[in-house]
């Protein structure tokens, strides 16, 4: 009998953009629930460029997971986007809770300069269309926290011989967060933190229904 996937779902946490980053509360929320019949671990990282490699590494090596999903809110964003590509570069236009904004920095000296995401992206985003709920693909992460995780996981996955399939979504923020916001940020978009949870589980029904044991050397 085929064993249920292990699927990590990792959330940034509070940071100056977002103080209740609706990719943590999304997180949180999964913790206390059983989606789509598999093994699932969700946890909530900082958003910390210099802590970032450690705890990836630990939840690696303790999870050994057959899948990796990243969360991050795009506080310009809309939609749900499923990123494509992560880019080994830092530039953030905005510090992460340490006080680091690097420029023009690479995640990984001598890394590759991209990896392309492992997770069904345009499958995702169709079923998710299909039950009412705005997604597109999206083909450029970015260049802080949520580009510098899709980028690591990929990478660290392989440095310690798990070719893990992983991946990062984008939410937009809460109607809550863009009420709370200045007058200039009070036109961005936003998305129920209801309708972004049912995302993110339809999102791992779609992950689960491409598993077979041998999609990932996870042991």
């Amino acid at each position: 009998m085929s064993r249920a996937p292990r699927i990590v779902v990792a959330g940034y946490g509070r940071w100056i953009k977002a103080e209740r980053n609706p990719a943590a509360q999304i997180a949180e929320l999964l913790k206390t629930e059983s989606v789509a019949g598999c093994e699932l671990t969700s946890v909530v990282i900082p958003v910390s460029s210099v802590e970032l490699p450690d705890h990836v590494c630990s939840i690696l090596r303790e999870e050994r997971p057959d899948y990796w999903l990243g969360l991050g809110v795009n506080t310009a964003g809309t939609v749900i986007q499923p990123e494509m590509i992560g880019i080994n570069w830092r530039h953030f236009s905005v510090a992460d809770v340490d006080g680091a904004q690097p420029e023009c920095r690479p995640i990984f000296s001598g890394g590759p300069d991209a990896y392309n995401s492992g997770l069904p992206n345009r499958e995702i985003v169709q079923a998710l269309c299909t039950e009412g709920i705005p997604a597109q693909v999206s083909f450029h992460a970015g260049t802080h926290l949520c580009n510098q995780m899709l980028y690591s996981v990929n990478h660290l996955s392989r440095t310690l011989d798990m070719p893990i399939r992983s991946g990062f979504i984008h939410v937009p923020q809460t109607p809550e967060n863009v009420a709370d916001a200045e007058d200039e940020e009070r036109t961005c978009g936003s998305m129920s933190l209801a309708m972004m949870a049912q995302a993110i589980r339809i999102a791992i029904g779609v992950i689960c229904d491409g598993f077979t044991p041998s999609t990932s050397k996870a042991a």
